[in-house]
């Protein structure tokens, strides 16, 4: 992310406070996942009787 990318938000309508809170969500998600991945902790995984279009292979 640079000055220019947040311009083009600007330009597309995007407040302040909306870039400021996707900012800030980005990054938590950034930090969360990768504690997550050092944690060591298995992946969750998707039941086999999943009804939901997401959790459907291919």
């Amino acid at each position: 992310m640079g000055e220019d990318d947040i311009a083009s938000l600007r330009e597309s309508g995007w407040s302040e406070s909306a870039i400021w809170e996707i900012t800030a969500l980005a990054s938590f998600f950034n930090f969360s996942g990768r504690m997550e991945a050092v944690s060591g902790l298995p992946p969750d995984e998707i039941p086999a009787d999943a009804s939901f279009a997401e959790a459907r292979a291919g």
